[in-house]
């Protein structure tokens, strides 16, 4: 995937490096993957700037899940940012009828029997907590604004599949297909600076293929 990354990087000081992902792309390099991970843009990038950091992702995000990701340049950076709860908020188009306009989602996400990617719902798996609100309807589809209090794997795919409204494309929680790409962006970060103190807030605006899903 050749890309800008510059155009990608939203925040960056002597400690945190915030990039904006595409979708499509996975966050850690894997032994089937050719260099084209964030990890691997974030290296060539820190030595085509001579800037010799680690790379230390912070946040994650799934391959088809596109946002903003924390990189921090050294390990006690990455040490303190675990220490805090950053506020994560995301985007998502979702299919189906709400329960309400806004709600609380609490129920606790485990691996599903037989798999060793799908999750679900299910007793004894861990506590999982998420938050949305209504932004727009858009026909048949529902623009949320999700905000994640747990951090489980698929967290907010499992719960909106759980109470009725899978997210648009979701091809493992949702319509099964061939599609790439689900209806998911996370759109801001809000945390403490771990050597300033202060309190930043990053936000990124809902790229052009999820537009495309609700206003075409």
């Amino acid at each position: 995937m050749a890309f800008d990354f510059k155009a990608t990087i939203f925040y960056e000081d002597a400690y945190l490096l915030i990039v904006n992902k595409p979708a499509g792309m996975l966050v850690h390099p894997t032994v089937k993957e050719d260099g084209s991970t964030l990890y691997n843009y974030v290296g060539r990038y820190y030595a085509k700037q001579g800037l010799a950091h680690n790379i230390h992702p912070v946040s994650r995000l799934d391959r088809n899940t596109s946002g903003l990701v924390i990189f921090a340049k050294e390990p006690q950076i990455q040490f303190l940012l675990s220490k805090q709860e950053v506020c994560k908020k995301y985007l998502a188009v979702v299919t189906g009828i709400l329960p309400s306009d806004s709600g609380c989602i609490e129920a606790p996400i485990a691996r599903k029997e037989g798999s060793i990617i799908e999750r679900c719902v299910d007793p004894s798996g861990k506590y999982a907590r998420t938050d949305y609100k209504l932004i727009s309807h858009h026909g048949d589809l529902s623009l949320l604004e999700v905000q994640l209090h747990t951090g489980r794997t698929h967290q907010i795919r499992v719960h909106m599949a759980h109470i009725g409204c899978p997210l648009c494309n979701d091809n493992l929680y949702g319509t099964p297909g061939p599609q790439s790409r689900h209806a998911l962006h996370a759109f801001y970060l809000g945390f403490r600076h771990p050597v300033t103190d202060n309190f930043l807030e990053i936000s990124c605006a809902l790229p052009n293929d999820l537009l495309k899903i609700i206003y075409y």
